[in-house]
């Protein structure tokens, strides 16, 4: 890959990731300030956004506050020298998938560490049952999620096409 092409793609992944994050600052700004405690319904009541403050870890894992932030500081440090190594062998679709995971990652640190909780809005109701529903979650969740799933096909190619 030339010189201008990576720096091109480099630079897309930077401003996607930035703007993803960007957005869900936002997004969350609008369900702490602006929203309807009720939130609003979609397609049927099969999707809800409410604003919903969770303390827990992924999965409503309960850990003290503070075991989680230190957690998710040492993930990052991780995470960002994957980030580096990813960006030296010029894996450019792996640098997408940590970029995202870091960027995720970031902005749910950065809820804790103002509010005391990460803020979810993302309500998934299963039909017919509406009862059901996933755990609530929000934007930066789904781009940790992605991330991780995009890194885990990128290695099943990687390592398909070495044996």
């Amino acid at each position: 890959m030339n010189g201008r092409n990576f720096s091109q793609k480099l630079a897309l992944i930077i401003f996607l990731s930035f703007f993803l994050f960007i957005a869900e600052s936002v997004i969350k700004y609008y369900f702490i300030n602006k929203i309807p405690d009720r939130g609003f319904y979609f397609f049927g009541g099969v999707l809800q956004l409410v604003f919903s403050p969770n303390q827990n870890l992924a999965f409503g894992l309960p850990l003290p506050q503070i075991l989680i932030i230190v957690l998710a500081v040492i993930i990052l440090i991780v995470l960002c020298y994957l980030w580096w190594l990813t960006l030296l062998k010029g894996k450019m679709i792996q640098l997408l998938a940590v970029s995202l995971i870091i960027m995720g990652a970031l902005s749910n640190l950065l809820d804790r560490l103002l509010f005391g909780y990460v803020i979810d809005y993302i309500n998934i109701f299963f039909w017919p049952a509406k009862d059901l529903a996933w755990p609530i979650f929000n934007l930066a969740d789904a781009m940790i999620v992605i991330g991780v799933g995009i890194y885990i096909i990128s290695e099943f190619k990687r390592t398909k096409n070495i044996i």
